[in-house]
């Protein structure tokens, strides 16, 4: 699950370093001071969220993690999720390699095409916007805007008018 997050952040344009998942015992208080001091020094070092190399603007981070929850609880990725867990457990391989390479090839672009199309929903929300604006504004290919824009036109929730899409009703 941890890697699942660190290449969803990658990919929501957050520094994945800011994730770390670390074990302790109650009975290692020594341990846990080291663990929660380096991890705050870390982060201190690498500034405010969307201030650290790589990552966006703190405007783009914030729609984007919006767009991330949603995308978490939709089905698809979820799906990804327990068939990785299944195909993991019945090959027998959890090296980290297996995993970070699962999660990149299914899990990963399952959120992504959620993310997506719910972050769509959160632009289009703001205001009409052409297939170009929304690529830009999502850090997203042609390919993988048109897919979720066509989806929404059928399901009646976003209509095309003069090249600009936008909430059906708006």
């Amino acid at each position: 699950m941890a890697e699942t997050c660190k290449q969803f952040l990658a990919d929501c344009g957050i520094n994945p370093d800011r994730l770390t998942l670390e074990w302790a015992s109650a009975a290692e208080a020594p341990r846990f001071v080291e663990l929660i001091t380096g991890y705050v020094n870390r982060i201190k070092e690498k500034g405010e969220t969307g201030t650290a190399e790589g990552e966006a603007d703190s405007a783009t981070i914030r729609r984007r993690l919006k767009a991330a929850v949603k995308a978490a609880e939709a089905r698809k990725p979820r799906s990804a999720l327990g068939m990785l867990a299944k195909k993991l457990h019945k090959d027998g391989e959890y090296t980290k390699e297996a995993i970070a390479k699962g999660v990149s090839s299914k899990i990963v672009p399952a959120l992504r095409a959620e993310r997506i199309k719910e972050e769509i929903m959160l632009l289009l929300k703001e205001g009409p916007m052409d297939i170009d604006a929304l690529c830009s504004a999502l850090s997203a290919k042609k390919e993988e805007v048109e897919k979720p824009l066509s989806q929404l036109q059928k399901k009646g929730v976003v209509e095309e008018q003069d090249g600009k899409f936008k909430l059906k009703g708006k």
